[in-house]
Protein backbone atom coordinates (compact mmCIF):
# COMPACT_ATOMS: atom_id res chain seq x y z
CA UNK A 1 0.00 0.00 0.00
CA UNK A 2 1.18 3.70 -1.04
CA UNK A 3 0.45 7.01 0.91
CA UNK A 4 0.89 9.39 -1.56
CA UNK A 5 -0.73 13.44 -1.33
CA UNK A 6 -4.04 11.32 0.85
CA UNK A 7 -4.68 8.97 -2.43
CA UNK A 8 -4.04 5.81 -0.62
CA UNK A 9 -3.54 3.12 -4.02
CA UNK A 10 -3.83 -0.54 -2.56
CA UNK A 11 -2.46 -2.50 -5.53
CA UNK A 12 -4.51 -5.39 -4.69
CA UNK A 13 -8.00 -4.13 -5.09
CA UNK A 14 -9.39 -2.89 -8.37
CA UNK A 15 -12.10 -0.78 -6.86
CA UNK A 16 -12.98 2.76 -5.54
CA UNK A 17 -13.47 3.17 -1.78
CA UNK A 18 -14.59 6.80 -0.80
CA UNK A 19 -15.29 8.55 2.26
CA UNK A 20 -14.86 12.28 2.62
CA UNK A 21 -14.39 14.51 5.85
CA UNK A 22 -14.57 17.29 7.06
CA UNK A 23 -11.43 19.24 8.04
CA UNK A 24 -11.57 21.82 10.96
CA UNK A 25 -9.19 23.94 9.32
CA UNK A 26 -10.88 24.28 6.34
CA UNK A 27 -14.74 23.95 6.12
CA UNK A 28 -14.99 24.74 2.52
CA UNK A 29 -12.88 21.69 1.78
CA UNK A 30 -13.46 17.70 1.72
CA UNK A 31 -10.77 15.36 2.11
CA UNK A 32 -11.32 12.36 0.11
CA UNK A 33 -9.12 8.74 -0.33
CA UNK A 34 -9.90 6.56 -2.51
CA UNK A 35 -8.27 2.94 -3.52
CA UNK A 36 -8.00 3.03 -7.31
CA UNK A 37 -6.34 0.15 -10.05
CA UNK A 38 -2.78 0.20 -10.57
CA UNK A 39 -3.23 1.46 -14.50
CA UNK A 40 -5.66 4.92 -12.89
CA UNK A 41 -2.73 5.30 -10.46
CA UNK A 42 0.10 5.88 -13.13
CA UNK A 43 -1.68 7.14 -15.64
CA UNK A 44 -2.57 10.03 -12.62
CA UNK A 45 1.03 9.72 -11.60
CA UNK A 46 1.87 10.56 -15.37
CA UNK A 47 -0.52 13.59 -15.74
CA UNK A 48 0.63 15.28 -12.61
CA UNK A 49 4.21 14.98 -13.30
CA UNK A 50 3.82 16.62 -17.06
CA UNK A 51 1.40 19.87 -15.45
CA UNK A 52 4.18 19.50 -11.95
CA UNK A 53 1.27 18.99 -9.99
CA UNK A 54 1.19 16.70 -6.60
CA UNK A 55 -1.10 13.73 -7.13
CA UNK A 56 -3.93 14.37 -4.58
CA UNK A 57 -3.88 18.41 -7.08
CA UNK A 58 -4.11 16.34 -10.05
CA UNK A 59 -6.46 14.29 -8.81
CA UNK A 60 -8.89 16.94 -7.62
CA UNK A 61 -8.83 18.49 -10.91
CA UNK A 62 -9.52 15.40 -12.72
CA UNK A 63 -12.44 14.68 -10.68
CA UNK A 64 -13.43 17.89 -10.79
CA UNK A 65 -13.41 18.09 -14.89
CA UNK A 66 -15.10 14.34 -14.80
CA UNK A 67 -18.32 15.24 -12.54
CA UNK A 68 -18.85 18.85 -15.18
CA UNK A 69 -18.22 16.76 -18.16
CA UNK A 70 -21.00 14.36 -16.96
CA UNK A 71 -23.45 16.84 -15.73
CA UNK A 72 -22.60 18.37 -19.57
CA UNK A 73 -23.43 15.24 -21.54
CA UNK A 74 -26.14 14.59 -18.94
CA UNK A 75 -27.79 17.46 -19.86
CA UNK A 76 -26.93 17.35 -23.68
CA UNK A 77 -28.99 13.87 -23.52
CA UNK A 78 -31.81 15.63 -21.35
CA UNK A 79 -32.28 18.19 -24.52
CA UNK A 80 -32.49 15.31 -26.96
CA UNK A 81 -34.89 13.51 -25.45
CA UNK A 82 -37.71 16.61 -24.97
CA UNK A 83 -40.05 16.71 -28.18
CA UNK A 84 -39.85 20.06 -30.03
CA UNK A 85 -43.13 21.80 -29.72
Amino acid sequence: MILDDKIVCDRAREHIMMSDEQTSSDLMSKKLNAIIPDETWEALEQIANEEMRTKSQMAAILLGEAIAARGAKKSESQKQEKPEV
